[in-house]
């Protein structure tokens, strides 16, 4: 009898180990993990957290601005839009988002154009965290002022003036903005519309002063 039970336990450690170094060494893990683990959609666990809506200079632990970012300054603001494949948060402002910007693509695309906004340019950069490469994707990170690694997030960059010098300046907001009283797309689209427009006003009011190398 002692012999049998030795027998079951040996066998149950051999398959837990199989299970284990199947998952751990297949493409299956590495996207699950990648999908669940590495990333904390806030908004899809019913945590919006309401940042300032402030513009600031200060990004997380004082990282560069990628050069994409820079490069694209030199047009007007910056519009970056992070999503998910798997994100409730994400599919619930992606029309808004299109409705803003009066753009189209689909949700898995990269996806990246300078567009109108009243009148003013605006380079709008999509990066869906599960399809894109490492230079949308890690700048992320950099801007994520909850360093909780975060989606969805809305990351504007614009142009301030500070100490002599007029520098990026950027604001970062999270999920569908229920934390600011949005309920509705029509109340996120003022909200965002309002967030755009004062990031342009920035933007003009120090644009003269601004030399990207």
């Amino acid at each position: 009898m002692k012999k049998f039970v030795v027998l079951q336990v040996c066998m149950l450690v051999l398959v837990s180990s199989l299970l284990g170094g199947m998952f751990a060494f297949t493409p299956v893990y590495n996207e699950v993990r990648s999908g669940i683990v590495l990333v904390l959609c806030l908004s899809c666990l019913k945590l919006e957290p309401k940042t300032a809506v402030t513009f600031t200079f200060d990004t997380t632990n004082n990282q560069p601005h990628p050069g994409f970012v820079l490069e694209n300054l030199s047009h007007g603001p910056v519009f970056l839009h992070y999503s998910g494949n798997s994100c409730a948060g994400c599919d619930t402002m992606y029309p808004v988002i299109k409705d803003l910007f009066s753009i189209n693509f689909g949700k898995q695309d990269m996806f990246h154009a300078l567009v109108t906004f009243n009148n003013f340019t605006v380079a709008y950069i999509y990066v869906n965290v599960d399809s894109t490469i490492d230079e949308l994707r890690d700048a992320q990170s950099i801007y994520d002022q909850t360093q909780f690694g975060s989606i969805p997030m809305f990351t504007i960059v614009t142009l301030g003036y500070d100490n002599g010098k007029v520098k990026p300046k950027y604001t970062t907001i999270y999920g569908t903005l229920t934390a600011f009283g949005c309920n509705t797309d029509a109340q996120r689209l003022v909200f965002l519309q309002q967030l755009v427009q004062e990031s342009i006003q920035m933007y003009q009011e120090n644009e003269a002063g601004y030399h990207h190398l």
